[in-house]
């Protein structure tokens, strides 16, 4: 008895079937892309409330203890009368002073931005030094130099995608370039914004020293521990 052998594909079925994959596969990649960033976003904001705990907490202790050493970035001194004057003496007066511990410091990181090796805590207090020194390179925020004296709703913190008041338009900057950005005032209410609320400054709050929101001001290094990074 001869059996029959079943027909195979032939050349255009195959061309039909490799063109449904590749459509499915285009409206695919965008949704993943997009819960991907949604979630780093996410994790970012969740980053930032630890990071504004910390410097809250180090500012209330100062304001109980009347010790300059410890609070809010925009008032901090040492003993030589210096105030903070980078995200790196910011973080390591968090760590000194025991608020953050070194291992903890991948916070300060998210996609696209370099990730704080890690190392050692050498001293305590404001003679505190990492064996790895916290860079800018190693943030992803912004921090700015809020004041006891300011208002809830100034601005804290924020990713660096974002520059005070203007429209997110540089597709290069990092983290999450024109996807989104987060804000975390000094009250501690946090946010993941749109690009279109740019300039909604209810949502994203004052600078430092503002009074009036309907005076907005603009974003230099005398409200910013350091600026956007490419």
């Amino acid at each position: 008895m001869k059996l029959r052998r079943s027909p195979g594909f032939t050349l255009i079925e195959l061309l039909v079937v490799i063109s449904i994959i590749a459509v499915l596969a285009s409206l695919a990649v965008p949704a993943v892309t997009g819960a991907l960033v949604k979630g780093q976003l996410a994790q970012a904001m969740s980053n930032s409330r630890q990071i504004h705990m910390a410097a809250m907490a180090m500012a209330i202790d100062g304001a109980t203890n009347s010790d300059p050493a410890l609070a809010w970035p925009g008032d901090l001194k040492d003993s030589s009368d210096t105030a903070a004057n980078s995200v790196g003496n910011f973080v390591t007066r968090l760590v000194g002073f025991d608020y953050l511990k070194a291992g903890d410091l991948k916070i300060f990181s998210t996609a696209g931005i370099t990730a704080y090796p890690g190392g050692t805590v050498t001293g305590s207090g404001t003679g505190a030094t990492l064996s790895t020194s916290f860079e800018d390179k190693h943030c992803a925020y912004k921090v700015y130099l809020v004041h006891d004296s300011d208002a809830s709703n100034t601005l804290f913190l924020a990713t660096k995608n974002y520059t005070y008041n203007e429209d997110i338009t540089d597709l290069t900057l990092k983290p999450f370039s024109d996807k989104g950005f987060v804000v975390i005032r000094k009250g501690g209410d946090a946010a993941v914004l749109k690009k279109q609320q740019s300039k909604n400054l209810n949502l994203v709050g004052m600078l430092p020293g503002q009074s009036d929101i309907s005076s907005p001001g603009s974003e230099s290094a005398s409200n910013c521990l350091q600026t956007a990074q490419k």
